[in-house]
């Protein structure tokens, strides 16, 4: 399909959005939420950048995986190695795969085990209340992994009894199966979930028509106790378990991938308790969390196991917090945590080198925050971390983030701040034979960043303008050829790379039933070659937008629900087996629109119809990996009480 007809298309969708007649009816309160700050905050008063998808919004989207309703996100660019279960990256303002730290109810979801980036080709959109995105840098309240993002993802807490069930079936022979419900009595309540996926999947060589195969199986398990009106506590358990195929690559002719049968089975397990003390009618309150997390991965060819690795984490946090003077928005809040990181690696010793070991390193760190409101039109916070590591030097990050209401309508919002990312245990140790060592000397990653942005209200609509700018030092390569070894490491790059642009957000609601996201990035991306030439960034887009319309009707029994998704030309890289070196090559760009249509049938049944790339674009996120075609899915659900 031409260009041309999609934008017709996203006119006629606008065209119908403006003439449409407007809503005066009341907004909804802002929401509360938990992760810009170390205690929970008003939406509208914090000084950054805050996106919040819904339990509603994940519902007419009808998508199944976290990476999909993420591109809808300003500032997001997402690169898919091929179809369903592939490598997924997420590139945040032009930050990199691993500078994003994701979380589960507060949880640490980042893979330990490889190169400290969540997986999200495992993500599932499963027993999700909410998604809180915090974009910029966020280490002084997180830490570490926090450079150039934060996505928190909060469980579902049922206040009521319920059973649900969900099944769908469409292209790609992918069959999806969940079993979720809750429990509620007296002063405790039992949330609980099972999601299975299974698909064929898709070829993604360009050549060849094999199909790289998908599955996962996840488990999720909550309970909630108030055992007073001052104590109260929360429990999280998840397990999931998924394989995924890929391909090869020819090293030799080509460079690209080719057909092959190597697969990767992964678990995850994660565990968190908490226990919240809040005294009636007192300035202060305290928290106590403990979390664990074990990854492993094995990668599997024809003749058995390839390799293996493993990460067990443990972390204690202790947060105490005191409401100051008479306002209750003005608080002091200290937090210190303690996290231990165990990494195992294993796999066949040959001539080469043995990669078998086994590594660890801890963490102690201590964040300091101030929240206060002046007065009606002025928000404020401070915020101030120490992590004292073990391995490697020290990191201090600090953040300033203010809101100020110019009027009912108009306010300012800035940030100034730092993040850091401390290398992963692959890039220090991680040993393959012939192809890379690790380099036990890098230093952690650290980032000063600045934002700025301007929001307007009009009746129902909201317009957002925001700026941003981060500069990157010491910033870790890894590919970096070692002729001693005859094999890449990884070293910290002597200049910086500087990532800035601008982010515009419009959200209507039109109609009571009616409403519409409008978003747009631009970003520049630039590092500094080794001669001192300003180089574009790899896998970072410069223009990025995508529109969603929510139409319901026949009183809210039926739903449509459309995404259309445009994305600028990008550079990837290629490695040349003629010539022995990293090739600049450059991915056209591409738009695409997927389309959710549900019907209620009754109170507690609804079917659904959800079409994916609906025109059948043939596109590349990565050079070499073809994305899926048109993909055609339907699916019902079912509550039993």
């Amino acid at each position: 399909m031409p260009y041309s007809y999609y934008w017709g298309v996203l006119i006629a969708c606008l065209s119908l959005t403006v003439s449409a007649e407007a809503d005066q009816s009341e907004k909804p309160l802002t929401p509360l939420v938990v992760t810009a700050g170390l205690t929970p905050m008003d939406a509208v008063d914090y000084g950054g950048s805050l996106t919040v998808i819904d339990s509603d919004e994940i519902d007419a989207s009808g998508h199944l995986y976290l990476s999909d309703i993420l591109r809808s996100v300003p500032g997001f660019a997402i690169n898919q190695s091929g179809g369903i279960g592939t490598q997924t990256q997420v590139r945040i303002r032009g930050a990199e795969a691993n500078h994003v730290l994701v979380l589960r109810d507060g949880v640490r979801l980042n893979d330990a085990s490889g190169n400290d980036e969540f997986l999200f080709n495992y993500a599932l959109l499963d027993n999700i209340e909410r998604i809180e995105i915090i974009r910029g840098p966020q280490s002084a309240i997180w830490g570490t992994d926090a450079l150039g993002a934060v996505i928190n993802i909060i469980s579902k807490q049922t206040d009521e009894k319920n059973l649900n069930a969900d099944l769908e079936y469409g292209s790609f022979n992918s069959l999806k199966t969940a079993v979720s419900g809750g429990y509620v009595q007296n002063n405790w309540r039992l949330n609980g979930g099972v999601t299975g996926v299974d698909s064929g999947g898709s070829n993604i060589a360009l050549q060849g028509n094999e199909k790289d195969g998908y599955e996962n199986l996840t488990a999720r398990l909550g309970l909630d106790n108030d055992w007073s009106d001052t104590v109260s506590s929360t429990v999280r358990f998840s397990h999931s378990d998924a394989m995924n195929e890929y391909d090869g690559t020819d090293f030799m002719v080509t460079g690209l991938p080719v057909d092959a049968d190597l697969w990767t089975e992964r678990t995850l397990t994660t565990a968190m308790a908490q226990l919240r003390i809040n005294p009636d009618n007192s300035r202060w309150m305290s928290r106590f969390d403990y979390h664990f997390s074990d990854t492993e991965g094995e990668n599997y060819n024809l003749f058995g196991r390839d390799s293996r690795t493993t990460a067990e984490t443990h972390e204690m946090k202790l947060l105490n917090s005191w409401r100051l003077g008479n306002q209750a928005k003005d608080r002091l809040n200290v937090l210190v945590d303690h996290r231990t990181i165990d990494f195992t690696q294993a796999g066949a010793a040959t001539d080469f080198g043995d990669p078998n070991q086994k590594q660890s390193y801890d963490v102690t760190g201590i964040a300091i925050e101030l929240q206060g409101q002046i007065n009606d039109r002025f928000n404020w916070q401070g915020s101030v971390r120490h992590d004292n590591f073990n391995r490697f030097e020290d990191v201090n990050n600090f953040q300033l983030a203010g809101r100020y209401q110019l009027s009912e309508q108009q306010r300012f919002r800035a940030t100034l701040g730092s993040g850091s990312k401390a290398p992963s245990f692959i890039e220090r140790f991680g040993y393959f034979p012939a192809q890379f060592i690790g380099n036990p000397e890098l230093k952690p990653e650290q980032s000063k960043s600045y934002e700025l942005a301007y929001e307007v209200d009009y009746h129902n609509h909201q317009l957002a303008f925001i700026y941003f700018n981060q500069d990157l030092t010491d910033e870790i390569d890894g590919y970096v050829f070692n002729m001693d070894a005859g094999a890449f490491t990884a070293r910290n790059k002597d200049n910086d790379s500087e990532r800035n642009g601008l982010e515009f957000s419009w959200i209507g609601q039109w109609t009571s039933n009616f409403s519409s996201r409008l978003n747009y990035t631009y970003t520049d991306a630039t590092e500094e070659d080794d001669m001192g030439v300003s180089q574009v960034e790899v896998r970072r887009p410069k223009h990025i937008a995508t529109l969603t319309l929510n139409y319901d009707f026949a009183h809210q029994r039926g739903r449509l629900y459309t995404s259309i998704h445009h994305q600028s030309s990008q550079l990837d890289n290629f490695y040349s087996p003629s010539t022995f070196l990293t090739e600049k090559i450059r991915l056209d760009g591409f738009t695409t629109m997927s389309l959710n249509a549900s019907w209620a049938f009754s109170d507690k049944t609804r079917g659904y119809v959800r079409a994916d790339n609906v025109f059948d674009d043939n596109y590349q996120e990565v050079f070499g990996y073809a994305r899926p075609g048109a993909g055609f899915y339907v699916g019902l659900n079912h509550r039993f009480f």
